[in-house]
Order: structure tokens, then C-alpha cells, then sequence
């Protein structure tokens, strides 16, 4: 009895396979006829060539996060970065409200670097450029800032 279930899987399996293969082919019973072929040509138009849009940058004032251990200062870490936009009126509208976006990322990093620095020796940069990103889109809108540039990234001891 197991071998006759057996059979009839390996059957079941190769029949549709078999069919599968056909289909993606376009042969034997799934073959297109030339109307077809016709109307799915018809129906493919060639994708208008879009002109690629050129990024703008905006330049940033310097965020300086204080790292606290113990109840002192450790050290600072010094973040330069732009912003990446892609059209002149993001780029406005970037520049409008450089401050409150440096303000918001300053208290944000203060309690993400120190938080990652206990977990972790070192910070990755793509992070902090994700990091920067998600809280531009908090306060400008979803889409208008296209990517962050982190130009240097130093830390100092104290």
C-alpha cells in the first residue's frame, strides 16, 4: 500500500512538472496563436525614456552629541553630513527647516549613540545614515529626502 501512495506522488509530481514546463515553453496544448502573440505586442509599449533626475545637496550644520558615562562627559562625537534631495523644491524645503532637523537629530542621537556604544565598541555609519533618513522623514514628509552624505564621523575622548 506505502508503495502504491508512493507511486502515485512521484506521478502526481512528474505530471506536474511536466505541465509546468509546457506552459513556461508555450508548447503542445499552452502554444500562443499569432493573434495572441499580436495582442500581448500590442499591449507591451516601449517604456518612455525618463530623464534621470539629478540630486541636489544640502549642507548641514555639524551635529555634536556628548557621550555621558557616569555623570560626566566621555567623550563627543562630531557628525558631518548632507542631505540629498532630489528636486529644487525639496531642496527648499530642506533648507527651511535645517534647524528643527538638527535639533531633532541631536536629541535622538543622545540617547541612540550612548545606547549603541554600551551594546557596542564601534558605530556603523550606514546606521547613522539610516538613522538620519528616518528622522527626516518624521519631520519633513515621506519622500522629500532621498538619501544622507556623512562626510566625517570623528569621536573624542575626554
Amino acid at each position: 500500500m506505502k508503495k502504491l501512495i508512493i507511486a502515485f506522488a512521484v506521478l502526481i509530481l512528474l505530471a506536474g512538472g511536466t505541465a509546468s514546463i509546457l506552459k513556461y515553453l508555450a508548447i503542445g496544448p499552452f502554444a500562443k496563436s499569432a493573434a495572441q502573440l499580436a495582442a500581448e505586442a500590442a499591449k507591451e509599449k516601449k517604456p518612455e525614456v525618463k530623464k534621470e533626475k539629478r540630486p541636489y545637496y544640502v549642507t548641514m550644520d555639524p551635529i555634536q552629541v556628548p557621550i555621558f558615562q557616569n555623570d560626566t562627559v566621555a567623550g563627543t562625537i562630531l557628525i558631518n553630513y548632507k542631505i540629498e534631495v532630489l528636486s529644487t523644491a525639496n531642496q527648499s524645503k530642506v533648507a527651511a527647516r535645517r534647524r528643527q532637523l538638527g535639533d531633532a537629530l541631536i536629541k535622538d542621537f543622545s540617547y541612540y549613540i550612548p545606547r549603541t556604544l554600551r551594546n557596542n565598541k564601534t558605530l556603523d555609519v550606514t546606521l547613522i545614515k539610516y538613522r538620519i533618513i528616518l528622522i527626516a522623514d518624521r519631520i519633513l514628509g515621506k519622500g522629500v529626502v532621498n538619501d544622507a552624505l556623512i562626510q566625517a564621523m570623528t569621536s573624542t575622548k575626554q
